[in-house]
């Protein structure tokens, strides 16, 4: 799962395939915990959807505008009231996407519909149907701009443990396939007769997993630098189908409508090596390092000072002097860095200090200004431990306890 955590720090803007790609916005939503009302059966909660929900927001990256909706924040009129404002703000080469987790209920028309935090389940008007949702964006954008609906619900009406589904009370009719209008797109957890699987294992729907997954880079199947929205269905439909073959469930992912080749997110990893490569082109960090730190996106989990560059929040001067002081694990300080620095670096390596006690020692000793205990660390006349002791008892001038 690397790749994964990888991703959820790289994702950049979705973008069409082609030229000049518009603005991106996004209404997020993730409903665990349902209203209960007197004398109306309750739905049952979820385990997982708030958790995917915020997890797909933080996939999304640096996107024009998004909203994430959770739990009691999720009613419908809220919903709707988000749609309309995020709607008119759309021009005609622009996208708003929709993902929702939660559970999902066929009207007595058969339409797929969404089952926002405030409904009854003997009330089809608190209900949010799928093709009321897509004539509210048509309506207040004016028809400009797609809409991409991302569902990790079903629409079955057939209860089962474990899944985003349930049967609701009196008649029903089973659900039709959702009506996609043209210039919409709808990637479906599940066909309209399935449900749709929370797992333990995978911490989440199991077609969030695989959708996360699929995003992390795993899915460029042409390696681009971009998963595309059919290249993420193509990657996950059989990894979820698999999972829960193994499990002996069925779940069947579907993708309908226009707009397969609409860029999801660029390839994290082909980010990282292009950043990397940039560093290793301008010598600011060598080969063996870049080897090391290209090796480590294939970790469970990535250093920590590692992972901050990629955030954004370590800047790349820091993040460079760090490198090439052997700060970082499994990472070679440069050759040519002074010995004086490495064994600073040394010190961040093992977590015996902070970063923000590495800069003023870094400092110090760049400068030619390193205090007595500090040139006596570095010359071997004081004790790592003793060194560590007085730094952290605040004994050196200028280094934070």
């Amino acid at each position: 799962m690397a790749w994964i955590c990888l991703a959820l720090l790289l994702l950049s803007p979705l973008a069409w395939a082609g030229p000049a790609p518009g603005r991106v916005y996004a209404l997020v939503v993730g409903i665990n915990n349902y209203r209960s009302y007197p004398e109306i059966p309750p739905l049952p909660g979820l385990n997982y959807a708030e958790s995917d929900a915020r997890k797909f927001a933080k996939a999304l990256g640096n996107i024009t505008r998004l909203r994430l909706l959770l739990d009691d924040e999720a009613t419908k009129n809220a919903l709707e009231a988000e749609l309309r404002d995020l709607a008119r703000r759309l021009g005609p080469a622009d996208t708003l996407i929709v993902y929702y987790a939660g559970h999902g209920l066929p009207n007595r028309e058969g339409q797929a519909s969404l089952i926002p935090s405030d409904s009854r389940i003997t009330d089809e008007e608190t209900w949010l149907p799928l093709e009321r949702l897509q004539a509210i964006v048509r309506q207040y954008s004016q028809g400009q701009g797609r809409l991409v609906l991302i569902l990790d619900a079903c629409f079955s009406g057939q209860s089962q443990a474990g899944s985003r589904s349930f049967t609701p009370p009196g008649e029903y009719q089973l659900a039709e396939v959702p009506r996609v209008e043209e210039q919409n797109t709808l990637l479906a957890s599940s066909s309209e007769t399935q449900p749709s699987w929370e797992d333990e294992e995978v911490g989440g729907g199991v077609f969030t997993a695989f959708l996360l997954e699929a995003m992390s880079g795993k899915g460029d199947v042409n390696s681009d630098g971009y998963v595309t929205l059919q290249e993420a269905f193509q990657y996950l439909a059989g990894k979820v189908e698999g999972y829960s073959r193994q499990k002996g469930k069925i779940q069947t992912p579907r993708l309908y409508g226009p707009g397969n080749e609409f860029r999801l997110v660029q390839n994290p990893v082909v980010v990282t090596r292009n950043r990397l490569g940039n560093l290793l082109r301008l010598g600011q960090i060598h080969g063996d390092a870049f080897d090391a730190l290209m090796g480590w996106l294939e970790a469970p989990k990535l250093p920590e000072d590692f992972r901050l560059y990629l955030e954004g929040t370590l800047g790349e001067p820091g993040f460079v002097l760090l490198v090439r002081s052997g700060a970082i694990p499994q990472v070679p300080p440069n050759p040519q860095q002074d010995k004086r620095l490495v064994k600073i670096g040394g010190l961040r390596l093992k977590a015996l200090i902070r970063r923000d006690q590495f800069w003023p020692l870094a400092q110090m000793i760049s400068a030619g200004r390193a205090p007595k205990d500090v040139s006596d660390y570095l010359a071997g006349r004081l004790s790592e431990k003793r060194f560590v002791q007085r730094m952290w008892a605040g004994a050196i001038a200028g280094v934070p306890r």
